[in-house]
């Protein structure tokens, strides 16, 4: 199997109804890219959720996603939905590594400057896409992969 787009964003700081938006947005981007590309997004909460896998060590889930992003994935998706301390990580983990990043975030939230300029200029980051809701999201995101 080929290496798949990761998908990054926030969940473990987010209110139960925000998680629940969020990881469902995070399954259709993983969605899109199984449309476009052939194969299926990695999203991290399908294997390692805070709740659901908690029996995972930190240690084994940092090992693990690591691996992920670092050897298995072809690019990295970021959804800039909440700031995230895993995300930036993931992203600096992409840059040692070469694989290119898109962040997908809200218009609103960059017109008002608030996706953070450390994420905006990492190395790595190759585009931004904004949308002004999820459709648009799936659809700019749709076009981008194709």
């Amino acid at each position: 199997m080929g290496k798949s787009v990761y998908v990054c964003g926030p969940l473990t700081e987010l209110s139960a109804e925000e998680q629940a938006r969020a990881k469902a947005f995070y399954v259709q981007l993983a969605d899109v890219c199984q449309e476009t590309t052939g194969v299926r997004a990695f999203v991290p909460h399908e294997h390692y959720d805070p709740v659901l896998h908690a029996n995972f060590t930190p240690s084994q889930v940092d090992e693990a996603e690591r691996r992920q992003v670092c050897e298995g994935s072809s690019l990295l998706l970021v959804v800039a939905l909440a700031p995230s301390w895993g995300g930036g990580i993931e992203v600096e983990m992409a840059n040692r590594s070469g694989v290119p990043v898109i962040v997908l975030c809200e218009q609103e939230k960059l017109d008002q400057r608030r996706i953070s300029r450390l994420l905006r200029g990492n190395p790595a980051v190759r585009k931004i896409i904004s949308y002004r809701d999820p459709a648009e999201a799936l659809e700019k995101l749709r076009s981008e992969l194709a």
